[in-house]
């Protein structure tokens, strides 16, 4: 390159270059590899595109490649779900997703720099491309090279909504086709399944697995898949919108989720939330959705708790978002408020004690054990609170509206001490 030019003459040609090179690659009609090829022998660098599953769909020649764990990954032709757990809870990384332009990362487990761009296709990411800091140090203009790589890379993935060279591809394909609504048609899902070896039967639920919370202990290994495949023996499951997702075959016997699968949630540090029962795979979405409610509503209830089942907490899932994010007057049914305002005046408990009197579903025995007073006491304060609420206790309709007040007060103000925003549908 002419040493008379200035250093921004020096780049912009290079970037010519660079830009010649990689289109010349996209037309050549060698796909993927073609392209990452051109791009690492430009960059002097190794190249690796991962879709937005983490599967290795193409990489240049790692002979020098010295990133033990890009290795293995390469290796198996995809990123353990251990190891994305990881990657994710790095702040370089988060701060790298909020913004479009490159960004580099840094990871204690292998002295290499990383710079990473994404790729987009009509506005939504579909994967990442990575320069490995392998054979020499960055440049400032590979950050702007690596874009433009991100750019061709876009436009011939862009051709296919799935990519084939990657383990196990057809059922994690099956899957996110289920997912993104993109299978209806029976028969086609049918011929799907048998072509992906999968044999699924008439009660199926969502598994939805949240990996914020994952304890690794500096693991990149396969050892969550195998949990799971352990656990779940035959259910297909794949990385999907940062969590992972599993198809259960059959109902949750409740020996396994008191035993091992209790055991595995809280020693890992993963939250789980499932759907209710379906038996038709065009509402995968759906009940996906279910397990993602789940998992956030549960959070809120219980946080101490590592599963929560759709049928818990659908009763907040059929609340207004108006309710859930209003004043206390909206949600709380009005002649409870008489009893806050009495304890409030009398230094007394009647709110509480009748909230445990429906929650026993007014079982006068259970409901004095759990408030440690005798039956007597308690006949006493429920006339009492029958008086200041005016209402006949017989009355079911009543009761049943009291006691949905009670659970969406409570839900709300546990969202508030957490400092969690109220779900809105």
């Amino acid at each position: 390159m002419d040493t008379s030019l200035n250093e921004p003459q020096r780049d912009r040609m290079e970037t010519e270059h660079f830009t010649a090179a990689l289109f010349t690659a996209y037309i050549s009609g060698f796909g993927l590899t073609g392209i990452v090829q051109t791009a690492a022998s430009l960059l002097r660098n190794p190249v690796i595109v991962f879709d937005a599953s983490f599967r290795i769909v193409a990489h240049s020649g790692h002979e020098d490649m010295d990133d033990y764990i890009w290795s293995e990954n390469i290796r198996r032709g995809y990123c353990s779900y251990d190891f994305i757990a990881a990657v994710n809870r790095m702040d370089s990384v988060r701060r790298g997703k909020q913004s479009d332009a490159s960004y580099e990362v840094a990871c204690e487990e292998t002295a290499n720099t990383k710079l990473i761009s994404k790729i987009k296709v009509g506005g939504k990411q579909i994967g990442n491309v990575l320069l490995l800091g392998c054979r020499q140090p960055f440049r400032p203009l590979d950050r702007e090279l690596l874009s433009l790589t991100a750019t061709v890379l876009a436009e011939e993935m862009g051709k296919s909504s799935y990519y084939r060279n990657a383990r196990n591809i057809k059922v994690e394909d099956i899957l996110c086709g289920l997912l993104e609504q993109q299978l209806q048609d029976s028969n086609t899902i049918q011929e799907r399944l048998q072509s992906a070896g999968l044999r699924l039967g008439d009660t199926l639920l969502v598994l939805l697995f949240d990996l914020t919370g994952y304890v690794d202990s500096g693991r990149y290994d396969d050892y969550l898949s195998e949990r799971l495949q352990h656990l779940f023996p035959g259910s297909p499951c794949t990385y999907y919108e940062g969590r992972i997702v599993l198809i259960h075959n059959g109902s949750l016997a409740r020996e396994l989720v008191r035993g091992p699968l209790q055991e595995f949630l809280s020693s890992a540090g993963v939250s789980l939330g499932i759907s209710s029962s379906f038996s038709s795979l065009k509402q995968c979405r759906l009940h996906y959705l279910q397990a993602l409610s789940a998992l956030r509503i549960g959070r809120i209830l219980c946080p101490e708790r590592k599963w929560t089942y759709y049928a818990d907490i659908q009763l907040y899932e059929l609340l207004p978002a108006e309710v859930l994010s209003g004043e206390e007057r909206l949600y709380r049914h009005p002649e409870l408020w008489k009893l806050q305002e009495y304890d409030a005046a009398h230094q007394s408990s009647l709110y509480h004690t009748f909230y445990v009197y429906l929650k026993h579903n007014r079982n006068m025995q259970l409901a004095s054990e759990e408030l440690y007073i005798h039956r007597n006491t308690l006949r006493y304060k429920l006339d009492h609170i029958s008086r200041l609420l005016e209402a006949d206790f017989t009355d079911s309709e009543k009761m049943l509206a009291y006691y949905i007040s009670y659970k969406i007060a409570d839900f709300c103000e546990k969202a508030r001490e957490q400092q969690i925003p109220l779900p809105v549908r």
